[in-house]
């Protein structure tokens, strides 16, 4: 999943945040084991679906050059909707008694605005719950410093990051969290979530689709946006 709220324009990651999430989501995903099910979700105020997950990973990469900025963040309504999407394709799949192992990749610069509470029944701390009670780890890596700042209408607005509540949703989930702030450490974060995210080939009826499963993922970062009144979220 991956931040589009406005915020994600701040230029104390180069070129931008954006910028740079976009780059580190392709060679992640160029570069991610063939068979394994790939989709990408983007959100600011609400959550899009853009790939649904699906072993091909061309058209990831493609949604990921498209990508449109957008007001305000719904962190927790964006987590929610990629467990939605894994639990379709457990579905779909099926051939056993247990989910397929999946991850959930979330790229972020900052705080939910969307509801306001991270433990409201749609907030960002309660949908990471409920994905380690699906045992669906959450990977955050988190995009920006404690220096950024956008220009929006004329006005010159801080945009912290927000690393703690990335944190809290990465423990909260089972999964980890990755600081970004340069291209080094964007590529780090990703060396180390392609180590996490395992491949397994199982012998079956090969009328299953479990012949070749792998991990699913849903990949590609969340965004949280900052907490702001104008038209930042």
């Amino acid at each position: 999943m991956i931040d589009v709220s406005l915020s994600m324009q701040a230029t104390d990651v180069q070129p931008t945040r954006i910028a740079e999430a976009q780059t580190g989501a392709k060679a992640f995903a160029d570069s991610l084991t063939p068979g394994i099910n790939l989709g990408l979700e983007s959100f600011a105020g609400t959550a899009t679906m853009l790939v649904s997950p699906v072993p091909d990973h061309t058209a990831t990469t493609n949604a990921i050059d498209h990508l449109q900025l957008a007001e305000r963040t719904a962190t927790g309504e964006a987590i929610f909707t990629a467990l939605q999407a894994i639990d379709t394709l457990a579905g779909v799949l099926g051939g056993s008694d247990h989910p397929p192992p999946a991850r959930i990749v979330l790229e972020s610069d900052g705080k939910q605005t969307v509801p306001a509470d991270r433990d409201d029944p749609r907030g960002a701390f309660t949908a990471a719950r409920a994905a380690k009670q699906k045992n669906v780890p959450i990977s955050a890596i988190s995009f920006g410093t404690p220096h950024g700042a956008v220009d929006i209408e004329w006005q010159h607005i801080p945009v912290p990051v927000d690393d703690p509540s990335l944190h809290t949703i990465a423990d909260l989930s089972g999964g980890a969290f990755f600081a970004a702030t340069s291209a080094d450490e964007v590529k780090a974060s990703y060396a180390s979530l392609k180590e996490q995210i395992g491949y397994e080939t199982v012998r079956a009826d090969a009328s299953r689709p479990w012949l070749v499963l792998g991990s699913v993922t849903i990949a590609l970062g969340a965004g949280t946006a900052l907490v702001l009144t104008r038209r930042l979220p």
